[in-house]
């Protein structure tokens, strides 16, 4: 990347200004420059009117240019823009602050700062410095609505303070620093203090020689913070002079002063950057984006120095090193060495005072192993009292900032502190004797134990057991080792969740990938999830693996997840999830029940079905066949959930139940009451598949994640299978040879399995639809449509007519003609009804008009008109747990002695007409068709 030239300044200034004199009083499509000379170093700049409204439909154009010395430093004090952030589909402001030249093909390859609209400042970067001596912005405004526009300020600055050393000709940001040429100075990030761009990789190697040591102090320190272990941007400190040395430490989030040492004459920090940082999760409109958190990036002072360097090999370790420079500076690697012992100087003999000791006690810090240190004091004797301790002290930073500034609490007179953890691998002890008597000084081991970068109470110290008890957190998350690093090989984690009484554990996954093999999980890494099954004391297992999301979880008793890595992780970044300890009320469980078959069959819908469902949504239907011997058959009459089974690459898409899992346990056979059988999980979209159960019980449980954003939902069917002896009383499946009440033929609801619609069809005067057709109906062609409509015309046309006829009939009546009319039809005389009857989904789709003769009576005085039926058709009522709105269930047909709407409550389309003194006669239907 090239810096601007002095003759590149002037050609472009030069072509500017002609291209702002072409442009006139035209400010659609306006261009403003601004470069540096000796007297202009800075200024201001703003929209069009500012502060007024922009004009509508302008494109403008704001050039920054400065020396070939010099960088570009912005910074927007006011801001209001149309548009909703990030999408930004009105007006915008974009930011280039990385172009290599003023080519309009450098634009076109170089990375955009960012798309900024709206008027929240805290999503603008605060500060704007370019990595070379240009920034271009272009703002756009469409021919809508218009705004206030934006105002700040600019002005040109050194360049000097970004070149540390000697560059690297490949690389803007790779500098080596040798002690010969510079012995202090400062390390900046490359845009500091400014917003740094994203996807750097920047490297600075300091290399002193022989006897001399580096410190390192940061000054000021901010990056963006995406986890404990800095997975987005980081700044890693290596103790040599390549990045295979040691780790001395990675940070990332905000550091205070901080100060440390190398064990060499070389010291190697890199600093990375990505993209697509992980936002706000409390705004819908700020998931992948990260200005409104502060990063500015680091201001660090190094310095090579002689008077701390002679450096010994402890005796009793050979990765401790003692710094006699200071007199006790000491630093501790782990490495062969699990534990050991440190000292005060001169232990067990008095202590020289005045003096200021730093131990460095630092674990492993790797992709194969991460450690934590753990301090226990075993000897203790510094004269003082707490919590003053004006006679010297010890303290412990657990957070491992080596300064001794930072820290919680001073530790001195003669009790043992207690035994202290590092929060991450590195610990620090300062010992401290400024105006301190003499004493015995301390004594203490150090251990280093592993580390899995797990939230949660570790409950077996050095082993990969976490609990997740509800008297210490109601909610939180937990992870696979290192996650969302990859997770390393030979490791075995459990997880405990241990709800209160009347409590329940919701569990949901976030992301999920072990390895790119599904099948069986036998020779993968895997996840096995502990169930407790629908009967207490019930308990089974599943096993996860692949990129298989496995379902949500609830559980009301104490839940065990174990997770379990071999030799093959490769890249496998493992999981990720969260955990909520609820009460039964904030769950929507107004559904499921227990359904007593009265030996034929019934109907389950979800929640609202058709309508979407609800998260954190809790089910569970227990149908129970009215013999031990029968068996339960349920059919996916329509099935639409979140997630999917099944995925046809698995090794680039993620799949599963993440959201919401219908489960089927089918118990074991003949064994009702022992549900020791992982159930099915179903989740997607499915096509008619049907189960059978292993004995007279199905039990069904739909659970929905706190981010299940809802689906249509699912209408089951299910169906007794009656066992009783050979022969078969009822109705005989031809294809699957089941045995079903006679009741359940020609429901228009299939009842003998998939492929089998012979319930259907035997003796049924119209077939069940076929595939690919409603369940409510043969679907209407267009051409039907268009036939309905000219009949609906036409027939609307001669009722017009009909009416201004009669109306004009009436005219011409007299008085007398007219009484006459009005009078009572005589008694014997029939009369004709005419009724609007609209079409049942169950029947024609057309509308008709059934005529009836009212010539006869029943035996009550009533006669009922029902939807034509067939001999052998027969209906009883679902259970009342079955039930769902006529919209939901094809209305079943009627058998041929029900008489009243009163004695069909599921209002199954029977409508009752009152006959009172009519002739007792049977009643002729006249069906009159609109076509």
């Amino acid at each position: 990347m090239r810096m601007l030239e002095q003759g590149d300044l002037l050609l472009a200034g030069g072509l500017f200004l002609i291209l702002l004199i072409s442009s006139g009083a035209d400010n659609r499509d306006c261009r403003h420059f601004f470069n540096s000379t000796t007297a202009n170093k800075s200024g201001t700049f703003n929209s069009t009117s500012w502060p007024g409204l922009y004009p509508l439909n302008s494109n403008c154009r704001y050039y920054f240019v400065g020396l070939h010395s010099e960088r570009v430093e912005l910074n927007i004090t006011d801001f209001q823009l149309q548009g909703v952030y990030p999408q930004c589909q009105f007006d915008y402001l974009d930011i280039y602050a990385d172009l290599s030249s003023l080519d309009p093909e450098a634009q076109i390859s170089s990375p955009l700062l960012g798309r900024f609209c709206g008027d929240r400042m805290d999503i603008l970067p605060s500060r704007i410095i370019s990595t070379t001596n240009v920034i271009l912005i272009s703002f756009h405004s469409d021919g809508h609505r218009s705004a206030r526009g934006f105002y700040g300020s600019y002005r040109f600055i050194d360049a000097s303070i970004y070149e540390i050393g000697t560059k690297s000709p490949d690389h803007y940001c790779q500098f080596t620093i040798q002690s010969t040429y510079e012995r202090r100075g400062q390390i900046v990030s490359p845009t500091y203090p400014g917003v740094y761009p994203d996807n750097l990789n920047c490297s600075y190697g300091l290399h002193g020689v022989a006897g001399e040591r580096i410190q390192i102090v940061f000054n000021d320190f901010s990056l963006f913070h995406g986890g404990d272990y800095c997975p987005y941007d980081s700044l890693t400190v290596y103790d040599g002079g390549t990045r295979h040395a040691p780790v001395l430490g990675k940070f990332c989030g905000e550091h205070g002063p901080v100060t440390f040492f190398s064990s060499g004459a070389h010291l190697f920090i890199e600093f990375v950057t990505r993209a697509g940082r992980i936002g706000d999760a409390s705004n819908q409109y700020d998931s992948s984006v990260d200005y409104k958190f502060n990063r500015r990036g680091f201001n660090v002072s190094f310095t090579f120095r002689h008077d701390l360097v002679t450096i010994d090999n402890h005796p009793e370790s050979q990765n401790i090193h003692h710094i006699r420079g200071t007199a006790c500076d000491m630093r501790i690697i782990s490495n062969s060495s699990r534990n050991g012992t440190i000292k005060s100087p001169g232990y067990p003999r008095d202590f020289p005072v005045n003096i200021t000791c730093i131990y460095y006690i630092d674990g492993l810090y790797s992709q194969e192993r991460l450690e934590k240190v753990k301090v226990k004091f075993t000897d203790f004797s510094i004269p003082g009292s707490m919590p003053e301790c004006n006679y010297g002290y010890v303290a412990i930073d657990e957070e491992g900032r080596p300064d001794a500034r930072v820290f919680k609490e001073r530790y001195c007179g003669p009790y043992l502190p207690p035994d202290t953890s590092s929060k991450n691998s590195r610990l620090v002890l300062i010992f401290n004797t400024d105006n301190a008597r003499e004493g015995r000084g301390f004594s203490a081991l150090y251990e280093f134990i592993p580390d899995y970068g797990i939230p949660g109470e570790n409950v077996e110290e050095g082993q990969c057991t976490y609990l997740y008890a509800s008297k210490s957190d109601k909610s939180g998350t937990f992870n696979s080792p290192h996650h969302p690093l990859r997770y390393p090989d030979n490791t075995r984690c459990r997880y405990i969740f241990r709800p209160e009484p009347g409590e329940r554990i919701l569990i949901s996954f976030y992301t999920f990938f072990l390895g790119t093999k599904d099948t069986a999980c036998e020779n993968n890494d895997y996840l096995e999830i502990f169930h407790s099954g629908p009967t207490a004391g019930d308990r089974y297992s599943i096993k996860h693996c692949g990129r298989q999301f496995p379902g949500p979880i609830l559980a009301d008793r104490q839940i065990e997840i174990k997770f379990i890595s071999r030799r093959n992780s490769k890249n496998s970044t493992g999981f990720e999830a969260r955990f909520e300890f609820v009460h039964p009320d904030s769950l929507h469980t107004n559904c499921g029940g227990k359904i007593l078959s009265p030996g034929t069959g019934g109907i389950i819908v979800s929640p609202g079905f058709p309508d979407k469902y609800n998260s954190r949504t809790f089910c569970r239907w227990t149908i129970k066949a009215s013999s031990p011997f029968n068996d339960l058959l349920v059919y996916f009459y329509v099935f639409h959930t979140e997630g999917t089974v099944s995925s046809d690459d698995t090794t680039t898409s993620n799949y599963g139940c993440q959201n919401a899992v219908l489960r089927l346990y089918r118990g074991n056979p003949r064994y009702p009451t022992m549900y020791v059988e992982a159930p099915e999980e179903k989740c997607g979209q499915l096509n008619g598949e049907p189960f059978l159960s292993n004995n007279d019980t199905f039990e069904l449980e739909f659970l929905t994640s706190s981010r299940a954003l809802g689906a249509k939902g699912f209408k089951i069917t299910w169906t007794e299978v009656h066992k009783e002896g050979v022969s078969c009383e009822y109705f005989r499946c031809s294809k699957s040879e089941y045995c079903i009440h006679s009741e359940l033929a020609c429901n228009r609801v299939p009842n003998c399995g998939r492929g089998d619609n012979s319930d259907e069809e035997e003796g049924c005067p119209t077939p069940f639809p076929k595939r690919g057709e409603s369940a409510s109906g043969p679907s209407v062609s267009k051409f039907d449509i268009l036939h309905i409509a000219i009949g609906a015309s036409i027939s609307s046309f001669f009722c017009i007519v009909l009416v201004i006829c009669g109306l004009y009939h009436r005219r011409r009546l007299s008085p007398e003609q007219i009484h006459r009319r009005r009078r009572p039809l005589p008694p014997e005389q029939d009369t004709v009804e005419v009724r609007y009857v609209a079409a049942d989904s169950s029947c024609n789709t057309t509308d008709r008009l059934l005529q009836l003769d009212h010539v006869g009576l029943s035996e009550n005085g009533k006669t009922t008109v029902s939807s034509p039926v067939t001999p052998n058709q027969t209906k009883k009522s679902l259970p009342d747990s079955t039930r769902t709105t006529p919209s939901d269930t094809p209305p079943p047909f009627i058998l041929k002695g029900q008489t009243t709407a009163e004695e069909n409550a599921e209002g199954e389309g029977i409508k009752t007409i009152d006959t009172a003194n009519h002739h007792p006669h049977t009643p002729r239907i006249q069906k009159v068709s609109i076509v």
